[in-house]
């Protein structure tokens, strides 16, 4: 299946697109070379804590920038929840009078409002849709590019182009440890949602003694010719909580990097290579994209500069330029300490500078086998070299559009109820139909799915299928369903809903798909799918959902990170006790949380206001709590003893 005509050749510049997390930034993001920026307002983007644009200063921005010959784009890119519709439409019409060029947003069920209420407005789909293959990209051929999961293949993203698609990557700045769009980490352990724009950032934390999911600092820039290559049309920097001088050194080094390869000679700007170093840098790795599998530095979480070289007898052999004036970092082995060169001393005289491999006394006091890294300079500057050369962008005035949304119907629940439990083996599976299940699902891909005609229970049997999936193992899931004739399938893939039609029986959406209002219901509508709703909603907003017809996650494990990353340990250990169970899922590691998650006695208000679907998850337990939970919508029993181990998770207060 294609998008549009495929796409063989690649003729145009792709765009440069740099962050902007306020004014500063943004001024040098464009004398820097941008094409285009991207910035956030004080809402609904994925940045909130950083200095962001109010509505007046968006206005600004988007003169300057359009003056300057430069996009600017709008995120708006956060899960909205219902009672918020109307607020995140009524944002986005305001900004859309302020002549803005795009808009980024994370909800696919978005994508038509949007293009239907402003036609002459870009939409891109976040990184945190997880469009990660080419089935899940044909669902979003209105939008103007697709912002893909770093993790994703450059051999599966060529496919994807070749199908039509238009693609933005991430090319360089900070990495999540967890596959676009799919962790739940900070919301539960927390109380901050990462995808509301609040991450408090646990992966930087400290587990087991180390730092085993701290991940390096993207840098691709060296491999630009091939990105180029593959039709790839924008090359995103990410950065919005990073500083001006940041945002100015790595918009120089891609812009210089782009223009050499578009002039017949592509050069790696060593200049910017080295202040980049200096600027931000936690490593470098260049991902999973082109198959650098050393992403994660364990040692430290932080931003380390670049390496100087280690103290031998007092003095310490350059491995690059330093200067009196520059800013240190000083690794002991306790902690890590900063400091500025006063004076540096070379075979006893004092001078202002020295150049890689000079060995020299920087006047720190540190101990023999101390790293020392480089951290600032005022050599350093925001300005560049160089002159951009653009054509100013004509602003068209526009005025605010009254948002005409789809008419949100009440649906109905199934008169009957349906309790629906994942199982981890066969033996699992008979035990959750002999409890009183109504569809149990298991994996697809294990090896004794049972055959058609080998499974005789009355509970249906579904099938499981992983939540990242590329085009091959969509493929081959698509073949064993042909095979094995599942009565019932629950996926946690975009993509399986460009194949809904391979399923006669009902097909649910896994909550990691992140469904969290009345829009996202109908989308699934559309697709004949019927979601289970996000965890992280509040007992509140789900009374509030229209669509009664939706699964709800009454108990089980939570799934707070899901990898494309390895993690060699079966458990993480914070440094306050907690314990996370760690899991291998088909291709990919899973992160539980410590506490599974127990609606009991809670059921009961769902139920009384229509809800009639639901879904547990608890490896090894699942036919105990099938058999509880129909107890307990058939009478009130006292739960407080069982509560005990379980956590309410959001039910009690929602995300912020």
């Amino acid at each position: 299946m294609t998008l549009n005509k495929p796409v063989t050749t690649y003729s145009l510049k792709p765009e440069l697109l740099a962050p902007a997390g306020d004014f500063e930034s943004l001024q040098a993001a464009v004398a820097n070379g941008a094409d285009a920026v991207y910035v956030g307002t004080k809402e609904f983007n994925a940045r909130v804590n950083a200095r962001n644009f109010s509505m007046e200063e968006l206005g600004r921005a988007v003169q300057y920038c359009h003056n300057q010959g430069v996009k600017i784009y709008l995120t708006l890119n956060t899960l909205v929840k219902n009672s918020e519709l109307t607020r995140f439409f009524e944002t986005l019409s305001c900004a859309y009078s302020t002549s803005i060029d795009g808009v980024i947003i994370q909800h696919l069920s978005f994508v038509e409002i949007i293009k239907k209420n402003f036609p002459d407005l870009s939409v891109f789909v976040s990184t945190q849709g997880a469009i990660g293959n080419t089935a899940a990209a044909t669902l979003m051929k209105s939008a103007d590019r697709i912002i893909l999961p770093r993790e994703m293949p450059l051999g599966e993203i060529k496919k994807m182009i070749s199908a039509g698609a238009k693609v933005e990557i991430f090319v360089h700045g900070a990495l999540c440890f967890s596959y676009s769009g799919m962790c739940l980490f900070s919301s539960f352990v927390a109380g901050r949602s990462g995808n509301r724009g609040c991450c408090a950032q646990l992966c930087r934390q400290k587990y087991n003694g180390q730092y085993p999911m701290s991940t390096k600092e993207l840098c691709l820039v060296r491999r630009i010719p091939e990105f180029i290559k593959a039709g790839i049309l924008a090359f995103k920097i990410e950065g919005r909580m990073r500083s001006p001088l940041y945002v100015a050194v790595a918009t120089r080094l891609y812009r210089k990097a782009i223009d050499s390869y578009l002039a017949g000679e592509f050069k790696l700007p060593q200049k910017e290579m080295e202040e980049i170093e200096v600027v931000f840098n936690r490593e470098f790795t260049e991902g999973l994209m082109v198959g650098d599998t050393a992403v994660v530095s364990p040692e430290k979480p932080m931003n380390r500069g670049a390496f100087l070289g280690v103290i031998e007898n007092g003095e310490i052999t350059l491995n690059r330029k330093v200067s009196v004036g520059d800013g240190l970092g000083i690794w002991n082995i306790e902690n890590i300490t900063g400091a500025v060169v006063q004076q540096i001393f070379k075979a006893g005289q004092s001078v202002t500078s020295a150049t890689a491999g000079d060995k020299v006394d920087l006047g720190i006091g540190a101990k023999d086998g101390v790293q020392v890294y480089l951290t600032s300079s005022p050599s350093i500057k925001i300005a560049p070299d160089f002159e951009p050369k653009r054509t100013p962008i004509k602003t068209n005035s526009r005025r605010q559009v009254r948002v005409i949304l789809p008419k949100l119907i009440k649906q109905k629940a199934p008169l009957l109820q349906r309790f629906m439990a994942r199982a981890y083996s066969v033996a699992e599976a008979h035990e959750i139909a002999n409890a009183g299940a109504d569809i149990v699902f298991y994996d697809i891909f294990a090896q004794d799915f049972p055959e058609p005609g080998q499974w005789q229970e009355r509970t249906t049997l579904g099938a499981y299928l992983p939540r990242i999936m590329n085009d091959a193992e969509l493929l081959r899931a698509q073949s064993i369903i042909g095979r094995k004739k599942p009565g019932a399938i629950l996926t946690g893939n975009i993509g399986f809903l460009a194949r809904r039609s391979l399923s006669d029986g009902p097909v649910y959406l896994d909550y990691s798909l992140n469904i969290f209002n009345d829009l996202d219901a109908l989308f699934c509508r559309e697709q004949k799918v019927i979601p289970i709703l996000s965890p992280e909603l509040s007992m509140v907003e789900l009374t509030g959902f229209k669509d009664r017809e939706a699964v709800i996650f009454c108990h089980g494990d939570i799934v707070l990170v899901n990898t494309k990353i390895e993690i060699k340990e079966d458990k993480l250990k914070d440094e306050k006790g907690l314990v996370f169970p760690v899991r291998k899922e088909d291709n990919y590691w899973q992160i539980l949380n410590g506490l599974p998650f127990g609606m009991f006695n809670d059921i009961r208000k769902l139920r009384t206001i229509g809800f009639n679907q639901f879904y547990i998850d608890q490896k090894g337990e699942s036919a105990h709590f099938v058999l509880l939970y129909r107890n307990l919508l058939k009478q009130i029993v006292q739960d407080r003893r069982l509560r005990k181990g379980y956590t309410a998770g959001h039910l009690y207060k929602g995300v912020s």
